[in-house]
């Protein structure tokens, strides 16, 4: 890009814990639409409004999300979806997209979701304090997503380290591609005796489905794994952390989760918009583009901020407000074509931990001594959230 210099230049979007984000984002957006910031130790571009976020997240023709994620995603997962473009991006999201149907994922709600959630809730039943991110966000998705695979329990804890290197895959390269060797490893012969011997789980799914008379190849399944694995952190540990967050401070509409579908999906809406847990996703300019005075030139690399645009007063009124019955859609799982097939999984996760907890402890309230934070440039959400399972004395 050109020689611009970053606003704020002392604050690095991709090392700082930033519990002031969305304060930063509006001192930023108060000045343009598009800013110089520092990622990485680099300058780049950061879009911060609503209407040129979605405007780039539903039309990439200018700002490629292929050609961003072919450079940091590629080398560590390989060819996964958000890098592939034409003809092999349409085959891959036709095969996926029936595995990851909305019926399939109400089916694992009832299989798996409630199950997994309230073997996690037995573990901490009539303790008088609970981290639940340590004890139930942390891992509830990983137990889901082994599960919906048909990966044994044993495997969960090498989820969780691999879906870690991989999620920082743009500050720690290395580690990264070693995670999405050692997913090939443990899963390719998983692969070929799904193929040969399919069972009820996603990854004979996944082997075994076809579109257009083609199914997927042994490495596009596996890659579709290693894109799955850290999705879990953004879906259970940053989501759930910072919606559980947000619900505990009102007592009486923690209970009426418990026993309301709708309400739950309201709550889960609004918390998706007021604390997305992926802050911003890369795209990389294929054609050069003027944005707020600023000239963008091919090759720049650019964020979209998911954050930023939810906290457009133009689009939502009082955007930092929590309001469970605001029914304004969000950005936070993309727009157009490259909108994220495990929206129903993710949703259908967060809905169901959720109803879970409340229903088992109607009476949990936020520690008033450990009040929790939420961090992250990146990927944002408490690292702790200490709760009094059986509500405050």
């Amino acid at each position: 890009m050109a020689a611009v210099a970053p606003i704020l230049p002392e604050l690095d979007f991709a090392a700082e814990d930033l519990p002031d984000l969305h304060e930063v984002l509006a001192e930023l957006r108060a000045k343009g639409p598009i800013s110089p910031i520092v990622f990485a130790g680099e300058t780049i571009w950061l879009v911060n409004d609503y209407a040129h976020v979605r405007r780039f997240i539903q039309d990439d023709s200018d700002l490629s999300a292929p050609a961003a994620y072919e450079i940091i995603v590629k080398p560590s997962a390989g060819t996964v979806l958000p890098t592939m473009t034409g003809q092999q991006h349409r085959r891959n999201r036709l095969v996926v997209s029936k595995v990851f149907q909305p019926a399939k994922m109400n089916e694992f709600v009832e299989s798996i979701f409630r199950g997994e959630a309230h073997a996690l809730a037995d573990a901490f039943e009539g303790r008088d304090h609970v981290d639940l991110v340590a004890a139930f966000t942390r891992i509830y998705t990983f137990n889901n997503i082994a599960a919906m695979l048909g990966l044994p329990r044993e495997d969960v804890d090498k989820l969780q380290a691999w879906a870690d290197a991989m999620m920082r895959c743009f500050i720690e390269p290395e580690p990264a591609k070693q995670a999405g060797v050692e997913i090939t490893e443990h899963l390719l012969p998983l692969v070929h005796e799904r193929r040969d011997a399919p069972k009820d789980d996603l990854l004979s799914l996944l082997t075994h489905a076809r579109a257009e008379g083609e199914s997927l190849t042994d490495e596009e399944v596996i890659a579709f794994c290693r894109n799955l694995f850290p999705a879990a952190i953004d879906t259970s540990t940053n989501s759930m952390g910072s919606i559980l967050s947000k619900v505990l401070e009102d007592a009486a509409l923690w209970k009426a989760l418990a026993g309301d579908l709708p309400l739950r999906q309201a709550a889960v809406e609004e918390g998706l918009r007021w604390e997305p847990p992926l802050v911003m996703v890369p795209r990389r300019c294929v054609r050069e583009i003027g944005i707020g005075g600023y000239r963008i030139e091919v090759g720049d690399d650019i964020r979209l901020c998911i954050a930023g645009a939810h906290d457009d007063t133009t689009e939502y009124p009082d955007p930092r407000e929590f309001l469970i019955d605001r029914g304004a859609k969000n950005l936070t799982f993309g727009h157009g074509e490259h909108f994220c097939l495990g929206t129903q999984m993710a949703r259908r996760v967060l809905e169901t931990g959720i109803g879970v907890l409340s229903e088992r402890f109607p009476e949990m309230s936020l520690d008033p001594e450990r009040p929790p934070q939420i961090l992250g440039g990146v990927l944002r959400g408490p690292r702790e959230l200490h709760v009094l399972p059986r509500g405050a004395a």
